[in-house]
């Protein structure tokens, strides 16, 4: 359905779950893909998946281990991808972690942990995008539904994932005038390796207030992501688009 045979993409943690799955629709749309993750084998495993499912990509994919929130790090993958593939034009700020803790409980390295990957990766990507990117280039943050309605005990989680919705709101409004477009995608119970054992030990529980009675899947995920790095979202930015199933959408 989409053609992005002349376009090139970064994508942050693009070695699992929802990224692993945006990185095998853009190859399949034609797209050169750069996979980002700190696993190196993690990443070779996945090149090596899309690879096998999509041939015509082998030229096209690549994979480069960075920390996304290492400024020199993310540094050197923006100049490698440029030199490797001529010039970016999207990139999908990807990166997360999540873990369940009461507040009481909460430790430094896990507040770390979670600043690193949900906020300062999608900064400083961003902050690299804003110089490498056309006009007409395209910013994708991944939310969560928690940063919209907080989860119990996973308050970080939810207070840095609220935290992408604004920044998105606010780098769409500067970027704009370099004709960069930056959005926002809101999974809702999405299934991935990081959530399935939470979502297999608590099923019924979790669809209850789901309109469409089911958890979703990553291509769902990606579907919203190809639209909106498409032409046909060319006047869309700032916004935050929620592939939830219609979670809470009324009081229960």
């Amino acid at each position: 359905m989409f053609d992005f045979s002349n376009k090139s993409v970064i994508i942050s943690g693009g070695g699992t779950g929802i990224g692993f799955e945006i990185a095998r629709s853009f190859a399949f749309c034609g797209a050169k893909v750069t996979i980002v993750g700190r696993r190196k084998n993690v990443l070779e495993e996945a090149l090596f998946q899309i690879n096998k499912l999509i041939p015509k990509s082998k030229n096209n994919i690549s994979l480069f281990r960075c920390d996304m929130s290492n400024e020199k790090s993310v540094s050197d993958l923006f100049q490698t991808v440029r030199s490797t593939f001529d010039k970016i034009d999207i990139l999908i700020n990807n990166c997360g972690y999540w873990s369940l803790a009461q507040i009481n409980e909460i430790n430094d390295n896990e507040i770390e942990d979670h600043f690193n990957n949900i906020i300062k990766s999608t900064i400083l990507g961003t902050k690299f995008a804003a110089n490498y990117l056309p006009n007409s280039g395209v910013i994708i943050n991944i939310g969560s539904f928690a940063g919209i309605l907080p989860m119990k005990n996973a308050s970080i989680y939810s207070l840095l994932k609220s935290a992408i919705n604004t920044f998105t709101k606010s780098s769409a409004a500067e970027l704009g005038a370099k004709g960069i477009r930056v959005n926002c995608i809101i999974p809702g119970v999405i299934r991935t390796p990081m959530t399935s054992k939470y979502i297999d030990d608590n099923y019924e529980k979790i669809i209850e207030p789901i309109a469409l009675g089911r958890v979703g899947d990553c291509q769902e995920v990606s579907n919203a992501v190809l639209f909106l790095c498409s032409e046909l979202a060319s006047y869309v930015t700032g916004t935050s688009l929620e592939i939830t199933g219609g979670k809470y959408l009324t009081q229960l």
